[in-house]
């Protein structure tokens, strides 16, 4: 019964969740879109992380992990942000909200399983502009590139793991500027509309150890090399009048010529560390660079901006007082926090676009003692940008809700 339920509420959200907008912020105009992924709620709550894996939950980002999985489970991650914005025109807020992820991970022995499922990656979603000494300005973008992949994890042998995961790329962006002159009878409009697609993979080794005093030592290294995506756009240029309460009024379009141009998704490697015990705490770090120099900028992308490498440093971990306890609920709920700081690889004005966050989560198990299934919550707080170069500084709060279900398959019945 529940693998009926749970089929249900996975093709009711993969019918209407991938055309949402999952940014507000304007610096998702550059390169191929702001990347908002960054795994289950469960890591997100710590970070991000990627080296630490267990039994029933899924790693999204490391495939080496998959091997660890004993039972077979169905994972959906939702999210809220806020975001509030400071520059030298004046303050801004806006909002986004979102279906993250949409994935299932199936256990075939003890040491081999396998996963798939949905992931929107990078989005675009912003409008700025308005009236300013007798210009008016709009520059809007919506749309995504997602990814639907399949993962597979096995264990060479105890305590090594190793897993790979292949993804298709595919997505629509859409990016329209408007600019109309006091005085001047027609404004101008140009939209591109850009289909994105491409294939990708990466790689993973897992190594864990139960050290003499009983507590764990973890550690993994994810690869992903640099791919091509094929960036299919469609230019527009309208003509339009604008009307009183600042409605564009289109008069005259001419559709280009489709451009086809190749696009690179940069090339990442990510190591970690953890240390632990298990069932009880865990504490890991991790580093990241990501070639961002090799990214191109689309076509239509303006000449103040740029890309280079980029660098990110994770810190978090778990507790859980008492994950078997039977006269506390609250002693089994697991508490996650962790702190990160990203250079983004992204120029602007002269300006690095950084990005900082610290998070908060809470795993609730469902039902008693010894289930499984659990509901996570995850907070976090964030900066990204400067008001440096007459750019935009943002605060960003998150609110994050995750089901993670498990089941068991492929288990003979005893009886029936």
């Amino acid at each position: 019964m529940i693998r009926s339920i749970l089929t249900v509420i996975f093709l009711l959200a993969l019918t209407g969740s991938w055309a949402q907008s999952r940014t507000s912020s304007p610096y998702s105009f550059f390169g191929l879109g702001q990347q908002t992924f960054r795994g289950t709620i469960e890591n997100r709550s710590m970070a991000g992380i990627r080296s630490y894996s267990d039994s029933i939950h899924m790693n999204l980002q490391n495939p080496a992990s998959y091997s660890k999985l004993r039972l077979t489970t169905y994972a959906i991650g939702l999210e809220h942000t806020e975001t509030f914005a400071r520059a030298d025109e004046g303050d801004d807020q806006y909002d986004a909200t979102s279906i993250e992820y949409i994935s299932i991970g199936i256990p075939v022995s003890s040491k081999t399983a396998f996963g798939f499922g949905l992931v929107p990656f990078q989005s675009v979603g912003y409008r700025i502009g308005g009236i300013e000494d007798g210009v008016y300005t709009n520059f809007t973008g919506e749309g995504s590139l997602n990814r639907a992949y399949f993962s597979l994890g096995h264990e060479l042998f105890k305590g090594l793991s190793i897993g790979g995961e292949f993804r298709y790329n595919f997505g629509e962006e859409i990016n329209s500027s408007s600019i109309a002159l006091s005085g001047v009878e027609l404004g101008t409009n140009e939209e591109n509309e850009t289909d994105l697609s491409g294939i990708s993979f990466n790689l993973a080794l897992n190594y864990e150890s139960i050290l003499a005093d009983g507590h764990s030592f973890n550690a993994s290294v994810v690869y992903q090399p640099e791919s091509d995506i094929t960036a299919r756009n469609v230019r527009r240029l309208s003509t339009f009048v604008l009307t009183t309460d600042l409605n564009e009024s289109i008069n005259r379009t001419r559709v280009g010529d489709e451009t086809r141009q190749e696009l690179q998704l940069p090339s990442e490697v990510t190591v970690g560390v953890g240390y632990g015990l298990p069932r009880k705490w865990n504490l890991a770090a991790e580093y990241s660079l990501r070639g961002s120099s090799s990214s191109a900028a689309r076509s239509f992308a303006p000449d103040n901006s740029s890309f280079t490498d980029a660098s990110s440093y994770r810190v978090g971990g778990y507790y859980i007082p008492n994950y078997n306890s039977i006269s506390s609920y609250w002693d089994r709920v697991v508490y996650r926090a962790g702190v990160r700081y990203e250079e983004n690889g992204l120029i602007i004005n002269n300006e690095e676009i950084n990005e900082f966050g610290i998070s908060f989560g809470l795993g609730l198990p469902i039902g008693r003692a010894g289930a499984f299934s659990n509901a996570n919550i995850g907070f976090e707080y964030g900066q990204r940008g400067t008001q440096n170069a007459g750019l935009i500084k943002e605060d960003f709060f998150s609110l994050s809700i995750g089901l993670s279900f498990n089941d068991r398959w492929f288990q003979k019945r005893r009886y029936n």
